[in-house]
Formats: C-alpha cells, structure tokens, sequence
C-alpha cells in the first residue's frame, strides 16, 4: 500500500492534480498523504531491488572488464590455444639430438674342419653408443663410436684377446621425396597454423560472449525501465481510483462505477509483479555471463546498471564498404579460415612431393683400430690411423604409385574446399556488416520518430489537462493521455536499446569488441 500511494503522489504532481482533488477543484488531502508544498523523495529503483540484499552499480564497460576475467565458458576455451601451442612443441621435437646407447655378449663354438681351422670357442663383449640428429633439409646425422673385446681359444694362429675400437659418421639426405627445408619444416608449420587457428577460435569467442554480455546489460535496463513503466502506470490507476471513490462519496457516481477502476489497478498489480519477476530473470542471466560459482553472495545482491542509454540524434546512411575492409582484417574467423587454408596447402605441398621417386644420397665415414689392447686401438681410432669413407646413390620407386597420387588429389580436393569455405565466410561476413549498418540506421530513424512521438503525448497531455481544468474532459481522459505519454516512452527506450545493442553488433561483425583495458 505504501508503494501505491507513493506511486499516486508521484504521478498526481506529475499531472498537475493535487492529491485528492474534487470536481470542483478543491483539494482533498489524501490518508498519509504529505501536506502540500512537501517534497516527496523516492529513490530510483529502489523498490525494484530485492529488500535487504546489498546493491552493486555496475556500468556496460565494468560488466564487459568483469566477464572478460571471470565468465566460466571463456576460461574453458581458453585452453585450446594452449594445447594447440603444445603441439607445435611437439612438431619441433623431430629435430631434437637423440642420445643412444647398446651392450651385447655372446657366446659361440665351431668345430674343428681341418688343421688349419681347428675347434674354436669365442666371447664378444661389444657395445655401442651414438648420438644422431635430424636436420631441417631433412636429412639424418649418426655419429657412433663401437668398442668390442674379442676372445678365443683353441687356435694358434689368432691371439686369445683382442680389442676394437670404431668411430662411425654417416649422413643420408633425401633428393626428391621427402626433400629440402619446406617439407621437413611442415609439421611445425602446420602446427602454427593450427595454433593460430585455436587463437582466432578463443578470440571469436570472446567477442561472442562479450556481445552476450551486452545484450543481457540492455537486457537488464529494458526490465528496470519497463518496471517504472509499469509503476507509472499503477499510480494512473490508483489515482483514477481515488477520484471515482470521492465522485462516489459526492454522490457524482453510483458504487458499481469503481468496479472498472478496481479491476484496471489489480490488472496493473500484475504487470508490475511480472516485471519484477522479469527483474530477477535478467539479473541472474547476467550474473550468470560475469561471474563464476566461486563466491556464492554475488547471487545475493542487486545489478543496477548505471551507463547512459540515450543516445545522440543522427541520420543518414553508413557506408559499409570500408567497414568490411576494417572486417577482412580483424574477424577472427576470417583469420582462422585463412589458416585452415594454408594448412590445407602445406599439406598438399607434402602430398605433391611424396609423389616422386625415393633418391638418396648416403655418405659415411670411418676409422677403426685393433689391437691387443684396448688403448691402443682407441688411439688408432680416434688418430684415423686407418680411415674408409663411402659415397652412395639409392633409388627406389614404387609400381604406380597410387597411394600418393591418391593423397595428392585428396589434398588438393581440401585446398579447393578451404577456400571455398573462405569466400562463403567473406560474403556471409559482408552480408552481416550491411545488415548492422541498415539496423542502425532504421534505429536512428526510429528514435528520432520516437522522439517526436514523446514530444507529442507530453502535448497532448497538457492539453487534456488544461480541458481538465476548465470542466471540458474527464481525470479518465488524462489518465489515457499519461498511458499513452508512458506507452511512447516505452517505445523510445526500446529503440534506444535496441541501438545501443546494434552498436555493439556492428563492432561484432568488425571483429572489433573488446573489453576496455583496466
């Protein structure tokens, strides 16, 4: 009751009938009424908010700030750039030194043929160690070096013991398949490729959530603004209420005549219960975009938005053509399609190449010793006392080579594909910005229409009230001019917001929605 009748004093002073007003014009104080020449003071919005829940003002570019750190679906998404960067990691790990190692012993026994090759009976003991290395042109590096003890008995001719020892360089580079700096190198940039492509994902997602926020933002200030509408609109009917109940009081009207005025004030108890519950609805869609679950009482206070919606008269026509320049540029999916392209094109240079014959080119080099003692014949080694080095050409090619044409064709067929994909992207993101250029311009159109509309009920209410004044209409007649009067203004907010999430749109299909810098 004490909202109805502050909404009655409000509305009263708004419309220039004093509080309890009899045909004749003499003023009824109200009950609980504030005596004449008293001001009223109602906080905005403040029956609007949850009693006894604490209030945080919040402005669009804080709830942006907010969202960008603490909205739990980007701290998902956020993750895909990161294993995308691990992958690249591990593309690079082919060229990474490998160290290796190998021990051996064996046992063996021969029989006797003949005298001069008598029974024998042998130990090895041999090992290996080596380190070997992929280069960037492809080609593959060993560096070895293999000591062994040899030992056998049972012939004169051989000592019991000897010992080697052997150093082993080689190096096989590949001519043709599987050749040169590019396609060794294509794993690591497909990889880059991938990685950026996982980046410009988690950034169009950002955009899309911050454009999310936005919108439950407006959202939010469309359900506040429509309650005091709403309030507005009770107060009308109370105060048409009163003044039926003083005319029926006078005996200017029968009691029955209240019965209209009773069901229009409870018709507007309901709206106005609705557009709190609607309130609440669109606060928690925005805690639910801002916030994570980590601290439970920010689901136990008010969002008041506070950022400014009117917005400045303009017309005319925006161009689009620069702003689909400015897109082609930022759009993160238009940068991600790029690079699922030049991976698919890196992947048909591979294919391409896997098509030609197997030609390697193979050196080594070499410098062993043997000796009785396993100094000495590391000495020898080691001094290249007795060198070998080799140099060879393998050719190999199979019989019509129908895998790799077949992954050729493949590849060539996804190439085609990505860039099919690319230019339907481009024409959908064209067709977007148009779209938001002519959405706003209707917009600007509309509020300037609106405005003139707003401009008009005030008139028209003034006039009613002047007609009221002089006996020519009735206080149900003003009460119709003060709903159409809310009705326009309405109207002109839901424009306004509309634009103001438009704006947020056009930056949207720009690529260009950010969260302002701390």
């Amino acid at each position: 009751m004490v909202i109805v009748r502050r909404c009655a004093v409000l509305l009263a002073a708004s419309v220039g009938i004093a509080v309890g007003q009899e045909p004749g014009g003499k003023p009824v104080p109200a009950p609980g009424a504030p005596a004449p020449g008293t001001a009223v003071v109602v906080p905005v919005d403040a029956e609007a908010d949850q009693r006894g829940w604490p209030v945080r003002a919040l402005q669009l570019e804080d709830a942006l700030r907010v969202g960008r750190a603490s909205n739990v679906g980007l701290r998902a998404a956020e993750v895909l750039p990161m294993q995308a960067r691990l992958d690249i990691a591990f593309a690079e790990a082919a060229f990474i030194p490998e160290l290796y190692a190998a021990g051996g012993y064996a046992e063996g026994q021969s029989p006797a043929r003949n005298a001069f090759s008598p029974s024998l009976e042998s130990t090895t003991v041999d090992g290996e160690l080596g380190w070997r290395q992929r280069v960037i042109t492809g080609g593959l590096f060993d560096l070895a070096f293999r000591p062994a003890r040899y030992q056998s008995s049972g012939s004169a001719a051989f000592p019991d013991k000897q010992y080697t020892a052997e150093w082993v360089a080689s190096f096989r580079q590949p001519l043709l398949r599987s050749a040169w700096t590019d396609y060794t190198l294509a794993p690591i940039t497909a990889a880059r490729y991938q990685q950026n492509q996982a980046a410009q994902g988690f950034e169009r997602t950002v955009q899309d959530t911050l454009l999310q926020i936005v919108q439950a933002y407006w959202e939010l200030v469309f359900a506040r603004e429509s309650w005091r509408v709403g309030e507005s609109s009770l107060a009308v009917a109370v105060e048409q209420l009163r003044i039926t109940d003083e005319r029926i009081r006078v005996r200017e009207l029968a009691p029955r005549d209240r019965i209209a005025d009773e069901a229009e004030v409870a018709r507007r108890r309901e709206e106005l219960i609705r557009a709190e519950n609607t309130i609440r609805a669109r606060e928690d869609d925005l805690r639910r975009l801002l916030f994570d679950a980590s601290d439970a009482q920010l689901w136990k206070c008010n969002l008041r938005p506070t950022s400014e919606i009117a917005v400045p008269l303009r017309t005319g026509e925006i161009a689009f053509e620069p702003l689909v320049t400015v897109a082609a540029e930022h759009r993160p999916d238009l940068r991600a399609q790029r690079s699922a392209v030049a991976a698919a094109e890196v992947v048909l240079m591979q294919a391409d190449r896997d098509t030609l014959p197997n030609l390697d080119l193979v050196a080594s080099y070499s410098a062993d010793g043997v000796r009785d003692h396993f100094d000495d014949s590391f000495h020898d080694a080691s001094d290249q006392q007795y060198p070998d080095w080799a140099l060879r050409l393998e050719f190999s090619i199979p019989l019509g080579n129908q895998a790799a044409h077949s992954r050729w064709q493949r590849a060539a067929l996804e190439v085609e594909r990505q860039r099919r994909l690319l230019h339907s992207l481009t024409l959908d993101v064209t067709a977007e910005i148009r779209d938001a250029t002519r959405n706003l311009t209707s917009l600007a159109e509309s509020i300037v229409a609106g405005t003139e509309s707003v401009r008009l009920a005030t008139s028209n209410l003034e006039t009613e009230r002047v007609k009221l004044r002089v006996g020519s209409s009735t206080a149900f007649e003003v009460q119709r001019r003060n709903q159409d009067l809310n009705e326009a203004k309405s109207r002109l907010l839901r424009n306004q917001l509309d634009y103001r999430v438009a704006e947020s749109r056009l930056l949207h299909a720009q690529g260009l929605l950010r969260a302002p810098e701390d």
